[in-house]
């Protein structure tokens, strides 16, 4: 063999070496700076969710605190309702009491009205003053003004439930048109 041949194999083999070294170290420094930008991403992802995780944090908790005062607000406003229903129905039950027992008289202002027993032995109504425009009052019936107290009082619990859900719906949605 030839020095020569030798010497340019040598020669290839140190060309081949010098430009793989090369290669190797400018893809080096590429994978370095693809690395440098592929952290700094991270970096800028961690931040991003990290405030995404602190506002979805914040929310829940605006949240909790508007459910826990709508809440106190329901408690409260229940607790008020219940007190005057129990009061309305207290009073109505001791007046319709008293109706039966005779202890009160419901009194109405009439303006026209004759007696039960019709006219007097004369032909006229047995009501003097009664008839002719001026006010006199009349006593209900026991009965009647027990029965009128029922129904007042079965209206009462009924705005009493209209009273509940309004107080409902404005310590859930404050901003609802009605409520303080």
């Amino acid at each position: 063999m030839n020095g020569y041949f030798i010497t340019g194999i040598a020669a290839g083999l140190l060309g081949i070496a010098i430009g793989a070294g090369g290669a190797y170290t400018y893809e080096n420094r590429e994978l370095l700076a693809e690395q440098a930008a592929h952290a700094k991403d991270n970096e800028q992802h961690t931040s991003d969710l990290n405030a995404i995780s602190k506002a979805a944090l914040d929310a829940e908790q605006r949240a909790i605190d508007a459910h826990n005062e709508a809440e106190a607000a329901i408690s409260a406003a229940d607790a008020q309702i219940t007190k005057e229903k129990d009061a309305h129905e207290t009073d109505n039950r001791n007046y319709r009491a008293a109706l039966a027992a005779g202890t009160e008289r419901v009194r109405v202002a009439v303006t026209n009205c004759s007696a039960a027993g019709g006219n007097d032995a004369t032909g006229t109504p047995a009501a003097a003053g009664v008839g002719n425009g001026a006010a006199a009052y009349a006593d209900l019936d026991r009965a009647v003004a027990e029965r009128v107290f029922r129904v007042a009082g079965d209206d009462d619990n009924e705005i009493s439930k209209v009273k509940a859900l309004q107080a409902y719906v404005c310590a859930i949605r404050p901003a609802t048109p009605g409520c303080k």
